[in-house]
């Protein structure tokens, strides 16, 4: 997937959302329907996005590139 920060990724539902704190999770939220978030962040195997005003922390292979058209 070719995305940088900046870009919308889909993120499908079902799909966890993870809150750090000192590299542990301290937060976890299920997505439940389908969303497009901002990507403010990438790190090695996953993005930080901007969900509920917060950076919250995707699996990259958990989600999609938004295709803009």
């Amino acid at each position: 997937m070719k995305t940088e920060i900046g870009d919308l990724v889909y993120v499908p539902s079902s799909t966890d959302l993870l809150r750090y704190e000192k590299n542990s999770p301290i937060k976890v939220f299920k997505i439940d329907s389908p969303i497009n978030l901002l990507i403010l962040e990438e790190e090695e195997n996953k993005f930080g996005v901007l969900f509920q005003g917060e950076i919250w922390y995707v699996d990259k292979r958990k989600v999609y590139e938004t295709q803009i058209y």
